[in-house]
């Protein structure tokens, strides 16, 4: 009886898809593709003709031709969240002294990035860390 019902709950939940769930990234158009498709929108073209003449989805033609009307531009435009609080140097400076010494603190660690200019916590630290699988032995 007990069984039976955890499989029923595995099989509830297997199929939908849980909260933390993200949607897969996607190819951007080059450049050429995106000017070529506002070109053939102010020929006169629709959008599903558009589409299937370069095998582009309607969606997503109908998405550039709306951002041409916008912001007249095809570029891609900067995207939302904060910018990185290390740089790629500083990320290499941290990896390194890490695997020279995997008993490095992460006090230390901010330290030598305070030395440098950069203000961090440890917690920005062990998250760098853990991005590039790299760990300290110490705390």
């Amino acid at each position: 009886m007990i069984m039976r019902t955890y499989k029923r709950h595995l099989s509830t939940t297997s199929n939908s898809q849980t909260p933390n769930s993200t949607m897969a990234k996607t190819k951007e158009l080059s450049k050429d593709t995106r000017n070529k498709i506002v070109d053939l929108h102010q020929a006169g073209k629709t959008e599903s003709a558009i589409g299937k003449q370069l095998g582009v989805k309607k969606s997503t033609v109908g998405a550039i031709i709306r951002k041409w009307e916008t912001y007249k531009t095809t570029d891609n435009l900067p995207r939302s969240g904060a910018p990185r609080k290390i740089s790629p140097r500083g990320v290499k400076m941290i990896t390194r002294t890490v695997s020279k010494n995997p008993r490095t603190t992460r006090g230390d660690l901010v330290n030598d990035l305070q030395r440098a200019g950069t203000k961090v916590t440890k917690a920005t630290i062990s998250n760098t860390l853990l991005m590039g699988q790299t760990t300290s032995n110490s705390v």
